[in-house]
């Protein structure tokens, strides 16, 4: 055997290997990922709101296909993000922040589920710190 033949070989068992294993659920991955996005998004609208810029705040719209959230800035959606399919969305209708970066609304938990998968954003009452429960937290 040639040292080509061998890198051949390892190859395709590399290649078969790769595509004998479990991916794992797409729903969990999206519904990770919806609410990663729209944890970070409600830090950014803290952090703008802290620097003075209180025209701008998330909402929620829904449609009859979909529901999604709204980032909003000087009268202007600057992003919408829709949620994923068969997932729903409870919490604050308005996200927005006091100049010190305390919630306008008194703190909430936001939840996002779908059946089997449920994630939690806290928005903390007197700091205002936006918090995924992830990992050993969830239920």
């Amino acid at each position: 055997m040639t040292l080509i033949e061998v890198v051949i070989c390892m190859s395709i068992i590399i290649i078969i290997s790769t595509l004998c294993f479990f991916n794992g659920d797409n729903k969990n991955y999206v519904l990770n990922s919806f609410t990663k996005q729209l944890c970070s998004d409600i830090r950014y609208v803290r952090k703008c709101n802290m620097m003075g810029d209180l025209k701008t705040y998330i909402y929620y719209k829904e449609e009859k296909n979909y529901i999604s959230y709204i980032l909003r800035s000087n009268s202007k959606d600057i992003k919408e993000v829709q949620l994923p399919k068969g997932a729903s969305l409870a919490g604050l209708s308005k996200i927005s922040f006091k100049q010190d970066g305390t919630p306008i609304s008194k703190g909430s938990t936001i939840k996002v589920y779908n059946g089997i998968i449920k994630k939690e954003i806290t928005i903390v009452p007197v700091s205002g710190r936006v918090l995924l429960k992830e990992g050993r937290y969830e239920a």
